[in-house]
């Protein structure tokens, strides 16, 4: 069985390194995928910060948290989709479904003016 096991992995390897570079794009989504769905919990976090930076602490913590939840739920059920589907161009070729593209990504910008 462990013989079995090890002939398929190496199969898979090197279909991989054999792979058009057209694939580029499924195994970005496949990284995009495996990424948010290990890392969505994050979003609780991030949107608590992101809300305190706009906010106060009590409004940041008592609505950044229940949104943070929604986004977390969100941004994880997405990378499921991502990792399951990525050989497939679904949205046309391999776009962004979630913006920003990971968890931790913020736009470079001033957060607070000093």
């Amino acid at each position: 069985m462990k013989r079995i096991s090890k002939l398929i992995v190496c199969v898979i390897i090197i279909s991989f390194c054999l792979t058009n570079i057209s694939y580029a794009g499924a195994f970005k989504k496949l990284g995009r995928g495996l990424a948010n769905t290990f890392t969505g919990w994050i979003e609780v976090f991030t949107t608590i910060e992101r809300k305190f930076e706009e906010e106060e602490y009590l409004i940041a913590v008592f609505y950044g948290f229940p949104e943070g939840l929604v986004r977390a739920v969100t941004r994880t059920a997405v990378g499921l989709y991502e990792t399951v589907t990525f050989p497939i161009p679904i949205p046309d070729n391999y776009e962004v479904i979630l913006e920003p593209e990971f968890v931790l990504e913020r736009p470079y910008e001033k957060v607070r003016p000093e």
